[in-house]
């Protein structure tokens, strides 16, 4: 299931990367959400939490491969792109943290069972 489509990806970031690239890049996302929530014994949903996640982990993965590539701006230095990177993914763990506590809390409610009366 893709969390987030490239055209959100381009809209974000205002890349040229090719449509194939971007699709590869959203796998990965989304696998790394999945994997995320497979930990947690969770899986994935509509949920905006998840397609949060998955959108700034392509968005970090945009600029990883626009540092691997050489295709970065010139006015971008290599430092603002690793916090840009950091900031991402620290967004998208945070999203997927909400995610999970929320749906804890959401099963652990449902487990709870009346006894003697």
């Amino acid at each position: 299931m893709a969390y987030c489509t490239t055209s959100e990806l381009v809209a974000k970031t205002g890349t040229t990367i090719a449509t194939a690239t971007l699709e590869e890049i959203v796998a990965d996302a989304d696998r790394r959400v999945d994997s995320f929530l497979a930990h947690h014994g969770l899986s994935g949903s509509t949920d905006d939490h998840c397609k949060t996640a998955s959108l700034h982990f392509s968005i970090a993965g945009v600029y990883t491969r626009m540092q691997m590539d050489g295709t970065l701006p010139e006015s971008i230095t290599a430092a603002e792109v690793d916090r840009a990177i950091s900031r991402h993914e620290a967004t998208a763990r945070t999203a997927l943290e909400q995610y999970v506590e929320a749906n804890r809390r959401t099963y652990r409610r449902s487990r709870l069972r009346r006894v003697n009366g």
